[in-house]
């Protein structure tokens, strides 16, 4: 997802200056390339202040098939090697404010320096979604086609499960409401109470939608070439309202 912070747009490696209306690419956070191959980017994910920005690569190396780099936001350089292995490239990734957590199937996470603090023990299959709240005191990461774990974020453990076909999910910003998407069209809402997964409703959107976001007062959707967005009521029950 991108970063939107003051005048500037963080996506990918480099970000848009609103002002100058220019894309400022970080070279040393693109894909290695050299002649007749080179990397593939599989994620990025910049920290909410673009000082930070993970990277995960395959890197077509049979030693080491997978990297997953830290770069500082500024200038691109390598702050540090997140990971290196043999583990299939993470697709989800996420930088907060004091910590970075890697996808991989069991999410590893990391200070801004670099350093390992934790495993989170997940034990997933494909990790393609991490989000948080504003305060990032919980964090959701979903596992594909499996659950979605709601985690501490001051003890990285896992606090609750809810079990589903989810293709896509996402937080509130506020932490009151997790919203899971399903491959065929419906989304599927939940509140969090003391940590725990409470069901409230669900509603049919397009069918096409692959991924989707929240604020505390809308839900938006992607796929088949459209962005679609309706508001959103969350009382003592969810309800969507276009």
């Amino acid at each position: 997802m991108p970063r939107f912070v003051g005048q500037k747009v963080y996506w990918g490696p480099g970000f848009f200056d609103l002002v100058s209306g220019e894309y400022r690419l970080l070279e040393n956070a693109q894909p290695a390339m050299w002649p007749g191959g080179g990397e593939r980017a599989h994620v990025y994910a910049w920290s909410p202040t673009g000082d930070r920005l993970v990277g995960g690569f395959s890197t077509g190396n049979p030693n080491h098939p997978t990297r997953v780099t830290l770069f500082g936001g500024e200038t691109g350089a390598t702050v540090a090697s997140l990971w290196e292995g043999n583990r299939l490239p993470p697709q989800a990734a996420w930088v907060g404010e004091h910590a970075v957590v890697v996808g991989l199937s069991s999410p590893e996470v990391f200070d801004h320096s670099g350093e390992h603090v934790a495993t989170i023990a997940l034990d997933g299959a494909n990790v393609a979604a991490i989000d948080a709240p504003g305060n990032e005191r919980w964090l959701m990461v979903l596992d594909l086609n499996r659950t979605i774990s709601w985690i501490d974020t001051a003890t990285w453990t896992i606090l609750d499960v809810w079990s589903g076909p989810w293709l896509h999910a996402a937080v509130s910003p506020d932490g009151r409401l997790i919203v899971a998407l399903e491959a065929w069209g419906n989304v599927h809402f939940a509140r969090m109470e003391n940590d725990k997964f409470s069901f409230v409703g669900s509603a049919e959107i397009d069918s096409n939608a692959v991924a989707l976001a929240l604020t505390d007062d809308q839900i938006a959707t992607v796929g088949g070439g459209e962005v679609r967005w309706a508001s959103l009521t969350v009382d003592s029950v969810a309800s969507v309202h276009d």
